[in-house]
């Protein structure tokens, strides 16, 4: 349970620094976003050629295996963006239509590498996600949401960085959203400093049926800690928040916590706040989930299975990235700099599920 009367480790005052942008800062610049041109997409084409030369399996591929020229260059600028600029980009323009699922694939994976090594989603061992609608049920507690039609409330995932590529588009919604989670806590420190101490305590949700070995179904971690001069943030997906009712045992919010969490929401989707960027196909959106947070609109699907909404995303470590906040350890389980961390701990192989109906949690 939280003990209300330790103060919790916070700045002195707002945080600022080049993570701390609103939505009118972003939209004036475009340096988070690396446009292929045609030579670049050459390039790229190159790269597949290569690792199929060599006969790689798509999990063999990693940076120095999916070579790129002119475009290695862009890369590690998009790279430092995401690790240390505004904490997102985009990749726009990759001729998705063009490949078949296969090529897709290794395609999206040989452009990720050149961002970080990816780390499993689910205790199937999966290595690739497909985000798509496969008809689970919103209110079943051991599934996550992202397999349904429904809105996602502002989250951050379980890794360093999370990419997402857009294969399809829905009919019409699906809208993604996203926010700086350090310009959130500084407007939150501003108008209702009194609740920000609220979300430096823990904050329990539901596992949804992914447990770790010698841990409990549900866990707590602050929603914004502050660790060695850093911020680190975790937002919760309320859904799992209030799923933890199934647990008569488990930690329960203060009236305090639950209004400074109804206000952080209310902040994230304010105009000022709330960067809304409609997928487009051939899109890769990177976030670096320590210092944002992303969510969805509810969408309306095609009736073609093949038409479907459909995200391929993968969950990447950054062997550079930014020493954790320690409470990050009883969610990620190893936070430890150097090391692929994060991830969903599973004792099933690695692999990669081609078809994007795969039914990662049956």
């Amino acid at each position: 349970m939280m003990d209300d009367t330790v103060v919790p480790t916070m700045p002195a005052g707002p945080i600022g620094g080049s993570f701390a942008w609103t939505v009118p800062q972003v939209l004036e610049r475009d340096d988070w976003i690396c446009r292929l041109a045609a030579s670049d997409v050459e390039e790229i084409d190159a790269a597949a050629r290569f690792t199929r030369e060599r006969g790689l399996a798509i999990h063999e591929i990693d940076r120095d295996r999916f070579p790129l020229g002119r475009l290695t260059t862009r890369l590690g600028a998009l790279r430092a963006q995401i690790r240390s600029g505004l904490g997102f980009g985009y990749i726009k323009g990759l001729p998705v239509e063009r490949y078949d699922p296969e090529t897709q694939m290794r395609i999206y994976w040989g452009l990720c590498r050149h961002v970080g090594d990816p780390v499993t989603q689910n205790r199937n061992g999966h290595l690739v996600g497909h985000v798509i609608d496969v008809g689970d049920a919103v209110g079943d507690a051991n599934k996550r949401i992202t397999q349904t039609n429904a809105e996602l409330c502002f989250h951050a995932d379980s890794c360093d960085v999370v990419a997402l590529l857009c294969v399809n588009r829905a009919r019409t919604g699906g809208e993604s959203m996203v926010v700086s989670g350090v310009a959130v806590h500084d407007e939150l420190m501003r108008r209702r400093p009194d609740l920000l101490p609220e979300l430096y305590r823990p904050v329990y949700m539901d596992r949804r049926g992914e447990v770790p070995a010698g841990k409990l179904p549900w866990f707590g971690v602050p929603l914004f800690n502050w660790h060695q001069g850093l911020f680190t943030g975790y937002s919760p997906v309320r859904q799992y928040i209030d799923s933890l009712g199934r647990f008569p045992d488990a930690p329960r919010m203060s009236d305090a916590q639950r209004e400074a969490l109804d206000l952080y929401y209310a902040i994230c989707e304010e105009d000022a706040f709330c960067l809304r960027l409609p997928f487009e196909r051939g899109d890769i959106q990177f976030l670096q989930n320590h210092v944002l947070f992303h969510s969805r609109t509810a969408f309306l699907d095609w009736p073609e299975a093949e038409r479907r909404r459909h995200l391929m995303r993968l969950w990447l470590s950054l062997p550079d990235g930014r020493v954790l906040a320690p409470a990050l350890a009883e969610k990620w389980i190893n936070i430890a700099v150097g090391t692929r961390r994060g991830g969903v701990p599973t004792t099933a192989e690695p692999v990669i599920p081609v078809d994007p109906f795969t039914r990662a949690y049956a």
